[in-house]
């Protein structure tokens, strides 16, 4: 396998690896909300220490998405210069979203 080949399917497992954290954390997400709103409501049965571990839930997600994008980003940083392989559409979505900050 080349290493273009390499880098490919690497990108590939870290893009499903991704969905799956997305996936994840929303569900925490969820369920943190969830709480949330039956405690405002009054009608919850969660302590306090539960409402901790939904919160934490729902924050310990992030730095695992952000380090899995950012792998994907030298993925394709190294594909697009040293390859070039890159992939145009990734680039174009980098280019949008550094212009909507």
């Amino acid at each position: 396998m080349t290493e273009v080949q390499n880098l490919r399917q690497r990108r590939q497992a870290l893009q499903t690896e991704l969905g799956a954290l997305r996936e994840q954390q929303e569900r925490a997400s969820r369920a943190n909300s969830y709480a949330l709103s039956r405690q405002r409501a009054g009608v919850t049965d969660h302590d306090e220490s539960q409402m901790k571990v939904f919160a934490d839930d729902e924050a310990a997600g992030e730095p695992a998405i952000t380090d899995v994008r950012r792998q994907i980003e030298s993925i394709d940083t190294e594909l697009a210069r040293d390859h070039g392989g890159g992939r145009p559409a990734e680039a174009g979505r980098r280019v949008m979203n550094w212009l909507r900050k």
